[in-house]
């Protein structure tokens, strides 16, 4: 193969980032933050222990998250639905408060940072 004489830019690997499950509006309108958290550990393949193990809590501790007599808040259960793939937490507590979410797309938001930094350099030169 020949060379052009210019040097080959090193390429960062790239792997798509897997878009979480968000549960059915009916099923997190009718159940329990209980039944959301169990819901999120069965569609995500792994068992109770995986999960726990992933969170950096104990088994036991994760058992009563799941018979609701602890709970997961702030970064741990953002962990928890990172770790399951599964929005389903943050749909419960939307809909109580009588809300929406809406999930960001990586992508666009990449690309908004990268116009708006081309812009600053357009408005510079």
């Amino acid at each position: 193969m020949e060379s052009n004489g210019q040097k080959q830019r090193e390429m960062y690997p790239v792997s798509p980032v897997p878009k979480p499950h968000m549960a059915p509006d009916e099923f997190v309108s009718k159940a329990s933050f209980v039944g959301v958290l169990r819901y999120c550990v069965q569609r995500s393949g792994l068992d109770d222990y995986e999960v726990a193990d992933k969170l950096h809590i104990s088994h036991g501790y994760m058992a009563k998250v799941l018979k609701g007599t602890a709970t997961l808040s702030g970064d741990r259960l953002l962990r928890f639905m990172e770790v399951t793939q599964c929005t389903a937490p943050a749909q419960w507590y939307a809909f109580n408060v009588g809300g929406d979410i809406v999930l960001r797309d990586p992508a666009k938001a990449r690309i908004a940072e990268l116009e708006r930094e081309l812009n600053e350099l357009k408005r510079a030169a």
